[in-house]
C-alpha cells in the first residue's frame, strides 16, 4: 500500500461528510423549513424518505459499478449529481422543487459511504480495516458536528435566511470536488475479468445470510440513532426539554459526537470479539433510548447531553457489522458487499422517518403555531419515537446470530 491510497480515502471520507452534513441540515432548519413550505410532521418527513430512499435503493447497481467501472469515475459523477440537488433543495421556492432536490441528494451520496469501505477492504489490511472504516464515519460526523451549529448560528445571528445559511454547504462541496478532480485517482484498475463479468459473485453475495444479518443489525442501531438526529431531534428536545432552537440543534450534535467517538473506539475495544461488544452496545442503546424518550422531561442538562452522547457512541457499533462484512469480500466483490450491506441498513430509514412523521401528526391535537403550523406535544413525540427502543431490541436479539469471530477472509 503507498501514499496514494491515504490521499483517496482521505478525499472519499471527505465527500461522505459533505453529503453527511447536507443531508442532516433538513432537521436543523425543521421550522424554518415547515414554515417556509407550510408543511407538517407527515410532508417533512419526506425531507428525510426522499432522500434515503434514492440512497438506499441504489445502493447495490453503484456497488456493482463501483467494482466493475471504478471508484474515480463513479464519485465524480455522482459528487457532481449530489451537488446539484444540494443547489436545487437550497434555491427552491415551492415544496415539491425541495422535495426533488433532496431526491437528487440521495442518489448523488449513495457511493460516498460504500466506495471508501471498498477503497479500505480493496487496499488496507484485515486488522486495520474497522480502524479506517470507523475513522470515515468520524470525519463525515465531525463535519456534520461542526457544520451544523455554524449553519444554525448564522441563521439566527447573521441575519440570514435558512437557504442563504445552508447554500454555504454548496462552496464547501464545490471545494472538495474540485480536489477529487485533481487527486483522486484509483490505487487499482477496475475488474473487468470475465470473473467480475460473470454471475458467480453476484449470486454468491447474494445468498450469503450474513450479509443481509449485519444489514438488519444496522437498522436497530445506527439508522434508529440517525432517525432522531437527522430530522426530529431538533423539535423533540425543544418540546419536551424546552431548550431554545439553537440549543437543541447544539444538543442533537451530540449524538453525532458520539458516533465521531465511537467509530474510533469500538473497532478498537471490540475488534477481537465483536459479537459480545455488539451486545453490550445494543443494550445500553435500548436503556438510553428508552431514558431519553420516555425518560421525565425534569432531567438535567448535564445527564441529558450525557445520554444523547452514548446514544451515539454506542449506535456507531454497525462500524464492526461493516469490517465483518469487508473480511467476506474480495477485490471483485467488495463495493458489492458493502453496497449490499448499506443498502439493507439505509432502507430502513425512510421507512423510519416516514413512520414517525405519521405517527406525529397522527397523535395532534389540532393546536396550531402563530404561523399556523401543528404544535406537536410532548406525548407525541414520545409516542411516535417509541419504534427507535423496539428496534434497539430487535438488533439486541439478532446478535446471537454473529458468529465470535471471523478469522479468515473467504471469497464470497
Amino acid at each position: 500500500m503507498n501514499g496514494r491510497a491515504y490521499v483517496n480515502w482521505f478525499l472519499l471520507a471527505l465527500f461522505f461528510g459533505y453529503q453527511y452534513a447536507a443531508r442532516s441540515c433538513a432537521g436543523t432548519f425543521s421550522d424554518e423549513i415547515r414554515t417556509a413550505f407550510c408543511i407538517d410532521a407527515a410532508q417533512f418527513a419526506d425531507f428525510g424518505a426522499w432522500c434515503m430512499l434514492a440512497y438506499s435503493c441504489l445502493q447495490i447497481p453503484f456497488g456493482i459499478a463501483l467494482d466493475r467501472i471504478g471508484i474515480r469515475r463513479i464519485v465524480l459523477i455522482s459528487f457532481a449529481v449530489c451537488l446539484a440537488g444540494n443547489y436545487t433543495f437550497t434555491h427552491a421556492q415551492t415544496f415539491e422543487t425541495a422535495r426533488v432536490g433532496r431526491l437528487l441528494l440521495g442518489i448523488g451520496g449513495v457511493p460516498a459511504y460504500m466506495s471508501a469501505v471498498k477503497l479500505i477492504a480493496d487496499e488496507f489490511s484485515i486488522t486495520s480495516a474497522g480502524c479506517f472504516i470507523g475513522l470515515t464515519r468520524a470525519i463525515g460526523s465531525a463535519l456534520v458536528i461542526a457544520g451544523n451549529p455554524l449553519l444554525k448560528s448564522i441563521c439566527l445571528n447573521g441575519d440570514r435566511s435558512w437557504q442563504q445559511s445552508t447554500n454555504l454547504l454548496n462552496y464547501f462541496g464545490t471545494v472538495v470536488f474540485l480536489l477529487c478532480v485533481v487527486f483522486l485517482f484509483p490505487c487499482k484498475k477496475a475488474f473487468c475479468t470475465k470473473e467480475t463479468s460473470s454471475k458467480k459473485p453476484f449470486f454468491g453475495v447474494l445468498t450469503n445470510y450474513r450479509i443481509y444479518l449485519f444489514g438488519f443489525l444496522i437498522i436497530g442501531t445506527n439508522t434508529a440513532a440517525v432517525a432522531l438526529a437527522d430530522l426530529w431531534g431538533p423539535g423533540f428536545l425543544t418540546t419536551k426539554f424546552g431548550l431554545s432552537s439553537q440549543q437543541a440543534v447544539n444538543h442533537t450534535q451530540l449524538i453525532y459526537g458520539g458516533m465521531l467517538l465511537g467509530s474510533v473506539l469500538l473497532p478498537m475495544l471490540f475488534a477481537k470479539n465483536i459479537m459480545r461488544g455488539a451486545c453490550i452496545g445494543c443494550t445500553v442503546l435500548t436503556v438510553l433510548f428508552f431514558t431519553v424518550v420516555n425518560g421525565s422531561a425534569s432531567v438535567s442538562t448535564a445527564l441529558l447531553c450525557i445520554f444523547l452522547l452514548s446514544i451515539g457512541i454506542f449506535s456507531a457499533i454497525d462500524m464492526l457489522f461493516f469490517a465483518l462484512g469487508a473480511r467476506l469480500s474480495t477485490p471483485q466483490t467488495s463495493g458489492l458487499i458493502a453496497s449490499f450491506i448499506n443498502s439493507v441498513g439505509m432502507f430502513g430509514e425512510p421507512i423510519l422517518q416516514k413512520h414517525i412523521g405519521m405517527m406525529l401528526h397522527r397523535t395532534w391535537n389540532g393546536a396550531l403555531s402563530n404561523e399556523g403550523l401543528p404544535l406537536y406535544r410532548t406525548v407525541d413525540y414520545e409516542r411516535a419515537l417509541q419504534i427507535l427502543p423496539i428496534l434497539a431490541c430487535i438488533c439486541l436479539f439478532l446478535t446471537f446470530f454473529i458468529g465470535k469471530r471471523f478469522e479468515e477472509r473467504p471469497s464470497v
